[in-house]
């Protein structure tokens, strides 16, 4: 959570929202968590908001979520989205599809390594179904996880069941809509991440 700028030698991931209060801290919190534990010391992840409210904490309904999961979130201020920032990432995960609108129009040239978080997830485990993840990152010459990471989104474009939609990948805004709407979001944000760290955690480095 803090502003400092992380070392050179992360992976840079960014989650991202409308508000950056409810979803995206959400995913932040319990991405970052899950990827220490699966590679420490190797990530960097934060999030943003296209129209963030700008330094509020998590919301009530997202904080008492990670607040069970013994997640700290304290710290968390909502920042917005700029094409700036954006340029920094490795990987952008957005929650919803119209997020992803707003990179296409503010910093296109970040579009290709930009995904929602759900779609991420599909991809790894469909694509893994029907190839060696180790023999195709093996062949983009990535072997260790910067690489890994920046040549997973072009991976994922080529190699994803074309067949499939991008439909319905959205992570439902829990936003004022109470505790069976923040406990939906977690049920759609948690397994994505599970997915996420579980493919990480198979490398040797």
């Amino acid at each position: 959570m803090s502003a400092e700028q992380p070392p050179a030698d992360r992976v840079r991931v960014l989650t991202v929202c409308t508000a950056n209060i409810c979803r995206s801290p959400y995913a932040q919190v319990v991405l970052a968590a899950g990827l220490e534990w699966a590679r420490p010391g190797a990530f960097t992840v934060e999030s943003a908001g296209t129209q963030a409210l700008v330094g509020y904490p998590v919301d009530e309904g997202s904080a008492a979520l990670l607040d069970a999961k013994g997640l700290p979130h304290a710290d968390f201020r909502a920042r917005r989205l700029t094409p700036a920032l954006l340029a920094e990432q490795d990987l952008v995960l957005v929650m919803a599809g119209s997020h992803r609108d707003w990179v296409v129009d503010e910093a296109p040239a970040v579009h290709r390594r930009t995904l929602t978080l759900r779609e991420l997830a599909e991809a790894i485990a469909d694509i893994g179904e029907r190839e060696d993840w180790a023999w195709l990152l093996e062949r983009a010459g990535a072997d260790d996880v910067v690489s890994r990471w920046r040549a997973l989104p072009g991976l994922v474009a080529q190699h994803r069941s074309r067949g499939r939609s991008r439909a319905n990948r959205d992570v439902a805004d829990p936003y004022r809509r109470g505790a069976k709407a923040f406990a939906r979001m977690a049920e759609e944000v948690d397994p994505a991440v599970r997915t996420i760290v579980s493919w990480e955690r198979r490398f040797p480095r």
